[in-house]
């Protein structure tokens, strides 16, 4: 009878320890359920909350482009400003110009890629035509950046030397300030 008693407690205890296995195990598992939750949550939270960052750049109006900074920092004169000026409409129409024309040939080579039936002739050509005023673009660039040194004495071509490539990271899209 002893020995039965015994036996029957320990299974008693046995049963206990199983519920007892139990209540930890949905606790643990609502534990990581909370946790994983709340690590979702912070993160939406974080990715598409309303954020106010300061500007890269303070608002200066008179950098909205190259002539700002080039005023200021290479010191020109007035007769070498309304040069840069002249320099910078003269090129500014005809990169204008191109680049219509570049946007329209990309807008047609897309048509002709995504149509039914595609002409791989029409496209390269189209290809060609586009690289062919790219070059074109760049060796306006090149005769601007020619002028703009003519007009420049040896000491402002030394410093615009170096501006070269501030002025070219301050206008870099990944470098532009947040909108206001």
């Amino acid at each position: 009878m002893k020995c039965f008693l015994t036996n029957y407690y320990f299974q008693q205890i046995n049963i206990m320890d199983i519920f007892k296995k139990h209540q930890i195990a949905t606790r643990i598992i609502f534990l990581l359920v909370f946790l994983n939750l709340s690590m979702i949550l912070f993160f939406f939270w974080r990715e598409y909350s309303v954020r106010e960052e300061p500007l890269l750049f303070p608002k200066n109006e008179a950098y909205k482009d190259v002539s700002g900074i080039l005023k200021e920092a290479l010191n020109l004169t007035k007769k070498q400003e309304s040069q840069f000026e002249a320099i910078r409409e003269k090129y500014f129409r005809k990169e204008a110009f191109l680049k219509q024309i570049i946007r329209e040939d990309k807008d047609l080579m897309n048509e002709n890629i995504f149509n039914k039936s595609t002409d791989s002739l029409i496209v390269k050509g189209l290809a060609k035509q586009i690289s062919a005023n790219e070059y074109k673009m760049e060796l306006l660039r090149y005769q601007q950046a020619q002028e703009f040194k003519s007009v420049c004495t040896a000491q402002q071509q030394e410093k615009f030397k170096n501006l070269v490539r501030e002025i070219r990271d301050y206008f870099r899209p990944d470098n532009q300030p947040y909108k206001r």
